[in-house]
């Protein structure tokens, strides 16, 4: 693992007087017209690693966040500042490692009690928060488990390592990948108090190193993370009767929650039996209806060549 500091160190990015253009009002007439907003945004997060390694990929980036501003502001059309606020928070929290973040958007005012002369705006604050089953194994993992012959697992976009560990502790030698340096610090420190030692955990960005060991792997799982072109990298990483765990969101559930907020993160109805069809299926399901997120769950095995 990488250096590590005895205390972590707590920051903020601030960002004044964001220009941005859009369309936001209560009647269509409104949202018909081009409106200018005046942002103030700032985001705090853990400045550790960014200290320590002195690099700009450790921060929240001033310029993604305000280029995520400007994009929500181009393609978003609300009836409330207070709708599209919430908006740009959403998204500057799926692209970065910003853990509260306030911002404000104000306009010019047209009331006439302001008489033209002042501003009118919003401030909205939302902090990161994990659902209650964050640090749970994935059910379709736990539910397949016998399945699996015990060897080396690997765990992609492993986070704060829910999955990682769990296979650990199941007698796997485990190695998890991340680029998120914070969640692997987490992952490694809950390893060390679970007394784990077959577990290996590798910071690397696999968008810009899609490269997996071949014929590695005895179980491969991946969880709410999409790299389309990673798909015959992962099948060539898999051994001969190897397994795959695969679980992410549909489209429909960008549509129905708008989460992901991108929807180049989800999947098309029977895309991931696409992506794996060198793979022999062994449980397949798309959930589009409930109350849940929308997903689909595949579990395969690599079949000896014929």
């Amino acid at each position: 693992m990488t250096e590590t500091t005895k205390h972590a160190m707590y920051g903020s990015i601030i960002i004044r007087g964001l220009s941005i253009n859009t369309h936001c009002g209560v009647t269509p007439e409104e949202r018909s017209i081009v409106q200018q907003l005046n942002v103030d945004l700032e985001a705090t997060y853990n400045t550790t690693q960014a200290i320590i390694a002195d690099d700009i990929k450790k921060t929240v980036d001033y310029e993604q966040v305000c280029n995520i501003i400007k994009d929500v502001a181009h393609t978003e059309t609300s009836a409330l500042l207070e709708t599209l606020a919430n908006h740009m928070i959403n998204r500057i929290f799926e692209a970065t490692y910003a853990r509260t973040i306030t911002i404000t958007l104000t306009k010019k005012s047209l009331s006439s009690v302001l008489e033209n002369k002042g501003s009118i705006g919003v401030i909205i604050s939302k902090q990161q928060t994990e659902s209650p089953q964050a640090d749970q194994p994935s059910a379709l993992l736990t539910e397949h488990l016998s399945l699996i012959p015990r060897g080396r697992a690997l765990d992609i976009a492993t986070g704060k390592g829910r999955n990682a560990l769990f296979l650990a502790q199941a007698g796997f030698q485990v190695n998890g990948v991340d680029r998120n340096r914070e969640a692997l610090a987490t992952c490694e420190e809950k390893a060390k108090q679970l007394g784990i030692r077959n577990l290996l955990l590798t910071e690397i960005d696999l968008e810009q190193s899609p490269t997996i060991e071949k014929n590695a792997y005895s179980l491969i799982v991946n969880t709410y993370y999409l790299q389309r072109n990673l798909a015959p990298v992962i099948v060539n990483a898999l051994r001969v009767g190897g397994i795959l765990i695969f679980e992410t969101f549909l489209i429909a559930n960008h549509h129905r929650f708008n989460h992901p907020r991108r929807k180049e993160f989800c999947l098309a109805p029977n895309e991931l039996l696409s992506l794996f069809q060198d793979l022999t299926v062994l449980y397949y399901q798309e959930n589009t209806t409930g109350k849940g997120p929308c997903l689909a769950r595949l579990v395969a095995t690599k079949a000896p060549p014929l």
